[in-house]
């Protein structure tokens, strides 16, 4: 018994294994193989680049800041088509098979994404399914949570450096690009830590730390470095809420 598509009529035999009772053509006429939003909209932070990415701020990795939101939004919405056992339905692109390609562009404040997909649908496709789509994304800029910390001049703990004598001006350069290289490197990690500032006094460096655990590394670092003596203390400055009291912390590291 001769096999043919319900849809044009072609003989199998003629145009490869059907699918689902069409033929290769005409499954791939039927079938999108990317299902994206007609608008989407996403948060940037106009001061330092980064987005929302789920529910949590993400620093930008490359130059073009809004272009990279605009794909990341596009792609926490996009769905792509897979056959499974209850027949075909839109899964997250992780969980296929589906090469995606973005390329972004700006219009007025927002910018479009063109977005363009091959793979195949079904396993019986003798040819992948090709497919694009073009999304408008809108960016509201905003400030993101550290920005506006930094911006409130919030800050956890004062990293005070000294000497037994007063610091000459090229030693606190010194000291300064070393330190601002650790907290730059562990901003990487969590962008939660930053210095809200660096203040030189006579008598040496202060510098404001947002969380007390970097103000540590920062003078373990001057210790293992100018092998200086640590010392701490703390004075209260509030009580929270629930009656936890809070405490601000001056580490002092005292260089020979």
């Amino acid at each position: 018994m001769k096999r043919f598509c319900y849809k044009c009529g072609a003989l199998e035999a003629e145009k490869g294994p059907l699918i689902q009772g069409l033929c290769q053509e005409c499954f791939a006429a039927e079938h999108r193989l990317i299902r994206v939003p007609k608008g989407v909209s996403t948060s940037i932070c106009k001061r330092c680049g980064a987005y929302m990415s789920g529910n949590r701020w993400q620093k930008p990795t490359g130059e073009e800041a809004s272009y990279e939101a605009a794909v990341a939004a596009v792609r926490r919405d996009l769905q792509v088509a897979k056959s499974t056992h209850a027949g075909i339905q839109f899964v997250r692109p992780e969980e296929s098979d589906v090469e995606l390609s973005f390329e972004a562009s700006p219009a007025a404040k927002d910018v479009i994404v063109d977005v363009r997909a091959r793979g195949k649908i079904h396993e019986l496709q003798k040819e992948p399914s090709v497919d694009s789509a073009q999304v408008l994304v809108k960016l509201r800029q905003t400030t993101c949570d550290v920005c506006s910390l930094i911006r409130s001049g919030y800050y956890e703990a004062i990293l005070q450096v000294r000497g037994e004598e007063k610091l000459p001006k090229s030693r606190i350069a010194e000291i300064k690009k070393m330190l601002q290289k650790r907290v730059s490197d562990a901003g990487e990690e969590d962008a939660k830590v930053f210095v809200t500032k660096i203040e030189e006094k006579s008598e040496g460096v202060d510098f404001y730390v947002s969380s007390l655990s970097l103000a540590r590394a920062m003078a373990t670092l001057l210790k293992e470095r100018f092998h200086a003596k640590i010392r701490e203390s703390s004075k209260l400055i509030g009580q929270e809420r629930g009656g936890k009291r809070v405490f601000r912390v001056s580490v002092l590291a005292r260089l020979p």
